[in-house]
C-alpha cells in the first residue's frame, strides 16, 4: 500500500507542480508569461488534481487527520478553482500589461531582426545620399519632380502641414501604420518584399537628404525629420524586423516543420508589429503638430534626443515577462 501511494505521488507530482506554477502566475497577474497552450491546459490540470485529491481522501483511514500532501492538494485545488472561475481581466488591463511588459520583451527577443531591417534601410539611405551628391540624374529616379522643384527653389515641402494640422496628422498616422503592416505582411514572401520596402524607404529618405544638402536646406530638413523620425523609423524597423522574423521561418524553420515554424513565429511577430501602432500614433501627432512648427531647431533636436532616449529606455530596460498580445 505504501509503495502504491509513493508510486502515485511520484507519477502525479510533475502535474501538480505545473498546476501550481500556472496558478502562481495567475495570482500575480503574470499571465503574459504563459503560452496559450499552458493557459488552455489549466482546466485539465485542475480536474486531474481534484481527482487526485479525492483519491487521497478516499485512501485515508477514517478518523485520521489529513497529511501534508492532502492539505497541499486541497489548497492547490481551491486556488486553481478561484483562478479558473474568476472573471477574466478587463481588456484595458491586458493592453496595459502588453504595453508595459509584453512589447519591450518581444522587442528584445527579436532585436536582431529589427537591427537587420535598420541595416537594410541605412544601406539604401547612404547609397542614395552619396549618389544624389555625385550624380544629378539619380534624384529624379526616386523623388517626385514637383518636390524637386520646390527644394531647388529654396523651399521645403512640409510647410503646408501647419495649415491642416489635424487632417495631416491623421493622414500621416494612417499612412505610416499601413506601411508598417505592409512591411510585416511582405514577410510572407520569404522576406523579399520586406527587404525591398526597407531598401526603398532608405533610398527615398537618403535622396531627399542629399537633395536638401545640395540646396542648403540641411537644417530645415533634419529639424523636421528627427523629432518624429526617431519614433517613426524605430516603429518601421520593428515592423520590418517582424516581417523578416516571420519570413525566414519558411527557409530556416529550425527543428520544426515549416508550417509550424511559420505559425509560431507569426504569433510573436504579430505581437511586435501591434506595438508599432501606438508608436506611430505618437509619431504622427508630433509630425503633424510639432515637426513643421516654426520653433528653434535646437529645441527640435533636443526633443528628438529626449524621445530617442525615452524610447530606448522603454524598449531595452523596462522589465518584462513573456510577451503577450493585447487581445490574448
Amino acid at each position: 500500500m505504501v509503495q502504491s501511494i509513493q508510486h502515485f505521488i511520484q507519477s502525479r507530482r510533475p502535474r501538480w507542480e505545473r498546476l501550481e506554477r500556472l496558478v502562481r502566475c495567475f495570482e500575480k497577474g503574470e499571465f503574459s508569461r504563459l503560452e496559450a497552450g499552458e493557459i488552455l491546459g489549466l482546466g485539465g490540470l485542475y480536474r486531474d488534481a481534484a481527482a487526485d485529491l479525492a483519491r487521497l481522501q478516499a485512501s485515508r483511514e477514517e478518523g485520521m487527520p489529513p497529511d501534508e500532501l492532502e492539505t497541499f492538494l486541497n489548497q492547490l485545488v481551491a486556488r486553481a478553482y478561484g483562478q479558473i472561475y474568476r472573471s477574466s481581466p478587463p481588456r484595458w488591463e491586458k493592453l496595459r500589461e502588453y504595453l508595459v511588459r509584453g512589447l519591450p520583451e518581444v522587442f528584445r527577443e527579436t532585436a536582431s531582426w529589427t537591427l537587420f531591417a535598420m541595416g537594410i534601410f541605412l544601406l539604401g539611405f547612404f547609397h542614395a545620399f552619396f549618389a544624389a551628391l555625385s550624380d544629378p540624374s539619380f534624384v529624379p529616379l526616386i523623388v517626385p519632380a514637383n518636390l524637386i522643384r520646390q527644394v531647388e527653389g529654396g523651399n521645403v515641402w512640409f510647410d503646408h502641414i501647419l495649415a491642416v494640422k489635424p487632417a495631416a496628422s491623421s493622414m500621416i498616422m494612417t499612412n505610416n501604420i499601413s506601411v508598417s503592416f505592409l512591411a510585416f505582411a511582405l514577410g510572407m514572401t520569404m522576406g523579399l518584399g520586406t527587404l525591398y520596402l526597407m531598401a526603398f524607404n532608405g533610398l527615398l529618405v537618403g535622396a531627399l537628404a542629399g537633395l536638401c544638402h545640395l540646396n542648403g536646406l540641411d537644417l530645415p530638413f533634419w529639424s523636421f525629420v528627427l523629432p518624429h523620425g526617431v519614433i517613426e523609423l524605430t516603429a518601421v524597423f520593428m515592423a520590418g524586423g517582424a516581417g523578416f522574423y516571420m519570413g525566414t521561418a519558411l527557409f530556416v524553420p529550425g527543428d520544426l516543420p515549416r508550417k509550424e515554424a511559420l505559425v509560431s513565429r507569426a504569433r510573436k511577430a504579430v505581437r511586435l508589429v501591434l506595438g508599432c501602432v501606438p508608436l506611430l500614433v505618437v509619431a504622427g501627432i508630433i509630425e503633424g503638430f510639432f515637426s513643421p512648427a516654426h520653433v528653434p531647431a535646437s529645441l527640435k533636436f533636443a526633443l528628438a534626443a529626449f524621445l530617442l532616449l525615452l524610447l530606448l529606455c522603454y524598449l531595452l530596460i523596462t522589465p518584462g515577462g513573456k510577451a503577450s498580445g493585447p487581445g490574448n
